[in-house]
């Protein structure tokens, strides 16, 4: 009897365990069946498209999907950014995710890659960009409630990207995405970038990290056509900041209109935009040489040393500032070994005015051919150089300074007291119009 009981009771079980089973595999069916409905549906893409407005803060607009398998394709995705939002649009073409359908056990639903063929975006400056608030996890809910809202993305992978920030716009681009807390991490690589005044430059590599609507470009170096090297930091949003650094570059690929007419040579430096737009740097010349300038010809006629004709240059370095428009040098130096040396200030400011304190050195040999000169101009030594004040007035086109004038009297005074029967009229003109340019041996190195 109490067997009989027992295999009755297996039997019970065995047939509630079928039962249970049936019940939910026909509840797994069911939701298969619901779910693939969905994700097949117009109303999918629609999903979609709220959530990446709300994760974005932007408009989304996703074109219907096409299913193969776990892997789903769209034509194209365009987002129109709001005001807090670092981008203004964005728009991708060919796009391919890849899904995994377990992640909905987890209440997620999760895309594990994601491929764009074409990805063309206009960001906003550096300054107007700003973190936004936080992204509400409730925000776009599928049709049936019972289905997951929640999203995770995972790596997303650019063949093509042309990007633009301002005047700065980049083509050709490979990018890969990694989505991190608060953000994600971009690295691009190939493509080319065109800055304003500057040669097309190659990119090399750019990392950069989003967190919170926050650009922090921490390294990207890039190559100039021929030679040459710049490497850029820094981030974006109210105190934004890019740092420049470049190694090498030739003059000719330096934004100064005309330099390259008159100077020779490689240069280096570095430079920090801030959130005002104001540049503030050091830039030092390698190797460089002077050519093509009259005054030098003048120069080495007037001394008759034809060293002054193209003279190489041992040190050409100065710290700049440049805003609204308005140029400062400060710790300028020029110096050719055995001619002459230049050091002091410049400001340029926006119009041409032209306003600065300089110390202009020449070689006691040089010296020899202007009569009068070392003992009541350049009457100062050091550093064996004979030494000089200038104070610079007028404008960058029509400068003025004090040094021609007692130059020139000096040089008068010294040709009278040697040969009183000389009127002033015989000293030599070409003595003080080159004094004159002696101290303009700069002026084609100001943009």
């Amino acid at each position: 009897m109490r067997g009989a009981r027992r295999a009755s009771n297996t039997r019970r079980k065995i047939f509630f365990f079928l039962i249970f089973c049936a019940i939910a595999i026909s509840l797994v069916a069911f939701a298969s069946v619901r779910v693939a409905r969905f994700v097949h549906s117009p109303d999918f893409s629609r999903f979609l498209a709220t959530r990446a407005s709300v994760a974005l803060k932007s408009d989304a607009k996703l074109a219907p999907l096409q299913w193969r398998g776990s892997s789903a394709a769209s034509e194209s995705l365009l987002l129109i950014g709001g005001t807090a939002t670092a981008f203004e649009r964005l728009e991708a073409s060919a796009l391919r995710a890849n899904w995994n359908w377990r992640s909905l056990l987890e209440g997620i639903w999760k895309i594990e890659n994601v491929e764009i063929e074409n990805l063309s975006a206009t960001f906003r400056p550096m300054a107007d960009s700003s973190p936004g608030a936080p992204v509400p996890d409730d925000g776009g809910k599928p049709p049936t409630s019972w289905l997951p809202s929640k999203f995770e993305l995972g790596r997303c992978d650019v063949r093509r990207a042309d990007l633009r920030f301002g005047e700065i716009q980049g083509s050709g681009h490979t990018l890969a995405f990694e989505p991190v807390e608060a953000g994600c991490d971009i690295e691009a690589r190939g493509g080319s970038v065109s800055i304003p005044g500057l040669p097309a430059l190659t990119l090399a590599q750019g990392l950069i990290r989003v967190r919170n609507g926050t650009f922090h470009l921490d390294d990207s170096r890039f190559f100039l056509p021929e030679s040459g090297s710049v490497s850029a930091s820094g981030y974006s949003g109210p105190n934004a900041r890019l740092n420049i650094i470049w190694d090498g570059v030739p003059v000719a690929d330096i934004p100064f209109s005309g330099l390259a007419n008159h100077l020779d040579g490689t240069c280096r430096g570095q430079a920090t935009l801030d959130a005002k737009g104001a540049w503030r740097g050091n830039i030092r010349f390698t190797n460089p040489r002077l050519h093509d300038l009259p005054l030098l010809k003048n120069t080495a006629a007037l001394l008759g040393d034809s060293s002054w004709k193209n003279p190489q240059i041992q040190k050409l370095d100065a710290d700049f500032e440049w805003s609204a428009g308005n140029l400062t040098l400060t710790n300028l130096v020029v110096e050719s070994t055995g001619l002459a040396r230049i050091e002091g200030g410049v400001r340029i400011a926006t119009g041409g005015a032209l306003a600065g304190q300089l110390q202009v050195g020449l070689d006691q040999n040089a010296l020899k051919f202007l009569p009068g000169a070392r003992e009541t101009v350049f009457n100062t030594a050091r550093n064996g150089w004979h030494w000089a004040s200038v104070q610079l007035g007028g404008t960058l086109s029509n400068p003025s300074e004090d040094l021609s004038s007692r130059l020139a009297t000096s040089i008068a005074a010294a040709i009278l007291l040697k040969e009183s029967g000389k009127a002033i009229d015989t000293v030599p003109s070409s003595a003080i119009d080159t004094a004159k340019d002696i101290l303009n041996i700069f002026a084609p190195l100001l943009p």
